[in-house]
């Protein structure tokens, strides 16, 4: 039988008490559970997640002329990157991002008087109605600085990183 760990997952090790056939049992139980972690354990786990890439889409002023993501993103009052829907995932996390790894784009149509997400389209979808939804919730509650920006097109992937199980020593 498999047990699967959390990511970010920590082992606290008690250190052992003074009686000598008390620190041998408990030398020996801290091996065996160190021994059964290692097998059926990874070193990490992967951990997807939707990254928006700043060097790419683009950025429409109230005046109609074009920018650059990183010139908007300094008038971002309030936003919220998009979260990968970890109920959606299966016993592999790995394989649900391989399969989900594809690239989406995002126009957000921004209110010039609020500065609030008034609209937003999907111009690329990220191949999953599940990780379209997240983005576009994640959007929809974005504030920008009133008067500046009227759109936004922003692009989306989906990417993984790698946790580490962590192992600590702790006081009895």
């Amino acid at each position: 039988m498999s047990h699967r760990f959390p990511a970010g997952s920590i082992l606290f090790l008690v250190r052992p008490p003074t009686n000598k056939k008390q620190n041998q049992m408990k030398i020996l139980t801290t091996m065996i559970g160190i021994t059964l972690i290692a097998v059926t354990a990874r070193a990490s786990d992967p951990v997807p997640y939707i990254a928006m890439p700043i060097d790419k889409g683009y950025a429409i002023d109230a005046h109609g002329k074009r920018q650059t993501n990183a010139v908007c993103a300094r008038d971002v009052i309030w936003a919220c990157a998009p979260r990968y829907p970890f109920r959606a995932l299966s016993s592999d996390p790995a394989s649900d991002a391989r399969n989900h790894r594809r690239d989406g784009l995002y126009r957000l149509d921004i209110d010039l008087k609020t500065g609030r997400v008034s609209r937003i389209t999907i111009i690329k979808s990220a191949g999953s109605a599940v990780l379209d939804r997240a983005s576009t919730w994640a959007f929809s509650r974005w504030v920008f600085t009133p008067g500046k920006w009227s759109a936004m097109i922003i692009p989306t992937t989906v990417r993984i990183i790698w946790v580490p199980v962590l192992i600590q020593l702790r006081e009895a």
